[in-house]
């Protein structure tokens, strides 16, 4: 049979035991809210690149295979 001292220093292990646990499920917590938001940045420049690519193509249009040929020959 464990004598109360051994009983309190078993308790107390579970005691830190388990403020190391809470530690590092905060420590994913904020990691997780870090890597949400910087998602959310990425996602907002592909948005705006993606409209970027689409306005440039609007305004400068595809060459042409004559448009190409045409460079092609120029002395």
């Amino acid at each position: 049979m464990r004598g109360p001292q051994a009983l309190e220093q078993e308790r107390e292990r579970w005691r830190q035991r388990e403020r190391r646990i809470l530690d590092a499920l905060q420590a994913v917590d904020d990691e997780r809210q870090r890597l949400d938001e910087e998602l959310l940045k990425v996602e907002q420049q592909i948005a705006y690149y993606d409209s970027l690519t689409r306005e440039m193509k609007r305004e400068l249009g595809r060459p042409g295979l004559s448009g190409l040929l045409s460079s092609l020959h120029r002395p």
